[in-house]
């Protein structure tokens, strides 16, 4: 009998972690699409963290920077920063307009 709970366990962790990899997914392509809306409607050629983080609370700041980096190694944008603690500027990258 608790080999059987153990296996629920395993199972039950599982799902939550499919459901999380979703929710990222699901903010990872709202991020994308912002950021190509943002740029074709401004004309600009990139795209401040700090200004997108503005007005927001830590964890919807922290959701953000991990969103870039998500989009960073799916190559839809490239993440230029002059030093530590500056400013983290996108631009796009090559699969920008393909994701």
């Amino acid at each position: 009998k608790e080999d059987d709970e153990e296996e629920e366990d395993e199972d039950a962790s599982g799902g939550d972690q499919d459901q999380e990899e979703r929710r990222w997914n699901k903010r990872t392509q709202q991020m994308l699409h912002g950021l190509q809306r943002a740029l074709a409607k401004t004309g600009a050629e990139s795209i401040s963290l700090l200004e997108l983080c503005r007005n927001t609370n830590r964890k919807q700041a922290a959701a953000k920077f991990y969103s870039f980096l998500v989009l960073k190694k799916q190559q839809a944008i490239e993440l230029t920063q002059e030093e530590p603690y500056s400013d983290i500027i996108a631009t796009p990258g090559p699969r920008f307009h393909i994701i």
